[in-house]
């Protein structure tokens, strides 16, 4: 999963960033924390702006590549993210036993909308985001379905928190007059309400040298 969280946390700031206003600066000055509200729209696109994004899944009984392909509507919920897209698997190995002796057959790829929800959890003293996905299960556990092994490893990732590093963003380089300042985000939380993500994070300015 550490590709997938480091895609994760690139979408985090770069939706953040575009709501960033120069008031920063005052905030700063009073250290006081900033908190930016971002619409579902404005992270749609910020998470389509990443695609496409591999998903590392394991199952005991299949294996493949699954990627990310599309993504048609982010839902902002009151405790979670809400996520529709299409998602592809490819190279699905099924692994059964028959007889007594282990198999391996090659059952293809295929592409099928997906609907997950995300819950998020910050820790703030760790400065780490707690993600834990929720997909859909398959029809059955024992399948030669394409469809069904692609949910299956997907379902394989849920239930399960996920951390999402937060604490050593790349600090913001701003000009005031001749001088050049570095503008340091500590994050302090992230919260959801319905059509809204919520990101509050404390600048701190210093002069680059």
């Amino acid at each position: 999963m550490k590709s997938t969280r480091m895609k994760l946390l690139l979408i985090f700031v770069s939706a953040f960033l575009l709501f960033l206003k120069v008031n920063i600066f005052s905030a700063a000055a009073g250290d006081q924390a900033v908190t930016v509200s971002i619409p579902d729209d404005v992270l749609l696109q910020a998470i389509k702006d990443g695609l496409p994004i591999p998903i590392e899944a394991q199952s005991p009984s299949v294996q493949g590549d699954v990627i990310i392909q599309s993504l048609e509507k982010v839902q902002v919920r009151e405790k979670s993210l809400f996520l529709q897209g299409v998602v592809s698997g490819q190279n699905f190995t099924l692994n059964t036993t028959i007889a007594g002796k282990e198999i391996s057959m090659n059952i293809g790829s295929v592409q099928l909308p997906v609907s997950c929800e995300l819950f998020l959890r910050f820790d703030g003293n760790k400065k780490v985001l707690f993600v834990t996905p929720h997909f859909p299960r398959p029809k059955s556990l024992y399948t030669t379905d394409p469809a069904d092994a692609l949910l299956l490893l997907l379902s394989s990732l849920g239930e399960k928190e996920y951390p999402v590093e937060l604490g050593s963003i790349q600090p913001i380089l701003a000009k005031a007059g001749t001088h050049n300042i570095l503008i340091e985000l500590e994050p302090v939380d992230i919260q959801t309400q319905k059509g809204l993500l919520l990101i509050k994070m404390r600048p701190r300015l210093s002069k680059e040298s």
